[in-house]
C-alpha cells in the first residue's frame, strides 16, 4: 500500500489539509484501499489552523521515513519560513505541495530548475524569491515527476486525482470522482485564473455546457463549425470563449477527452484496439496511438498491459 504522510505545520489551512484524506482514501481495487494517509506535525502536538480550531495529528515527523509521498499543503507562514521540515532529507520521495506550500518545497531546493506553480496571488512573490525555478504561474497543477506542485484551493483536488490517474489508472480516479462528487477532472494546462468582461447575457452555452455536449458525442466526427451551430455561435465566438473559459482550444479539450475515454475502455474492456478506436472518436487505430504517445508516452497496448483489469 501507497504510505502517504501529510505535514500539518503552525497555521495550515483546514480545506487542503483534508483533501488528500479524503480523496486518497477513496481509491479502492477489488475492494482493498490503494493507499494510506497520515496527518503528522513535526513534533506530534497539535497546530492551530489558519480558521479558528486546532487539530490533532496522528503521528510526529517520525511518519515521513516511511512515506512514500509526502503532501504539503499551504500554512500561515509558508512565504516567508523556509523550509522547517527539512525536505532535501527527503529527496528520494514523491514530493506534492497544494497552493503556497511551494514556498516551503522551494526553499528546500527541491525545486531548483523545474517546472511548479502556486497559487496566482503568491506567485509574483514566489518568482522573485526563486528566480531558479521556472514558474508556471497559470496552471492548476505542475508534475515534475518526483515533484508535484498544485495551485490553490480545488486545484489540489485536480492535482490528487492526476496522481491517483497516473498511479492506478483513469478508471481508479473515475470511480473516486463518482464516490466523492468531483468535479470532472480538469489537466495541469487549464488555466487557474482567468479575468475577462461578462458574458452578455443574450450568448448561451458555457463552457461547461459545451464540454459536456462534447463528452455525450466523443465516437462522433465533429468539426468546429458543428459545435458552434449547436450552441448558436459562431465558429470565432466559439473557440474565442472556450478559451477564455478554459485557457484551451475546442480542439485540445477534445482530443485529451477522447484519450481519456480510450484509457478506460482499455482497463475496464477486453474490445480490440480498432473498436477502442472507434469508441472513443478516434478515425482508426493509427490515429489512437498517435495521441496516446504524445500524451502518455505509451502505445495503447502498453497502457492496458499496465492498468487493464478483468471486465
Amino acid at each position: 500500500m501507497h504510505q502517504i504522510a501529510v505535514v500539518a505545520l503552525p497555521g495550515v489551512f483546514p480545506y487542503e489539509l483534508g483533501i488528500p484524506a479524503r480523496f486518497f482514501r477513496a481509491a479502492h481495487r477489488d475492494g482493498e484501499p490503494l493507499y494510506s494517509v497520515t496527518t503528522c506535525t513535526l513534533d506530534g502536538a497539535p497546530v492551530p489552523t489558519n480558521s479558528d480550531f486546532a487539530i490533532t495529528p496522528a503521528a510526529d515527523r517520525r511518519i515521513l521515513e516511511t512515506a512514500d509521498t509526502i503532501i504539503i499543503p499551504p500554512w500561515s507562514d509558508a512565504e516567508i519560513a523556509g523550509d522547517p521540515i527539512g525536505l532535501s532529507a527527503f529527496a528520494d520521495r514523491r514530493i506534492v505541495s497544494f497552493c503556497t506550500g511551494a514556498f516551503t518545497v522551494a526553499a528546500a531546493g527541491l525545486l531548483d530548475g523545474r517546472e511548479a506553480t502556486t497559487h496566482w496571488c503568491a506567485a509574483e512573490e514566489f518568482g522573485r524569491r526563486f528566480p531558479r525555478v521556472r514558474l508556471r504561474e497559470d496552471e492548476l497543477f505542475v508534475d515534475a515527476g518526483s515533484v508535484l506542485t498544485a495551485a490553490g484551493a480545488s486545484a489540489a483536488i485536480d492535482a490528487t486525482m492526476h496522481l491517483i490517474a497516473a498511479d492506478h489508472g483513469a478508471a481508479v480516479a473515475a470511480t473516486v470522482s463518482k464516490v466523492t462528487l468531483a468535479a470532472p477532472h480538469r489537466g495541469g494546462g487549464q488555466r487557474q485564473f482567468i479575468a475577462r468582461p461578462p458574458v452578455p447575457q443574450s450568448v448561451t452555452g458555457s463552457s461547461g455546457d459545451i464540454q459536456a455536449w462534447l463528452m455525450a458525442h466523443l465516437d462522433e466526427p465533429l468539426s468546429l463549425a458543428a459545435v458552434a451551430a449547436r450552441f448558436d455561435m459562431s465558429v470565432r465566438t466559439l473557440t474565442r470563449r472556450f478559451r477564455a473559459e478554459t485557457g484551451r482550444t475546442v480542439g485540445d479539450w477534445f482530443s485529451d477527452a477522447k484519450v481519456d475515454r480510450a484509457r478506460e475502455l482499455l482497463e475496464t474492456t477486453d474490445l480490440a484496439i480498432d473498436d477502442v478506436a472507434a469508441r472513443s472518436g478516434f478515425a482508426t487505430a493509427a490515429a489512437l496511438r498517435k495521441h496516446f504517445r504524445d500524451r502518455l508516452g505509451l502505445a495503447p497496448q502498453q497502457y492496458r498491459s499496465r492498468f487493464a483489469r478483468a471486465a
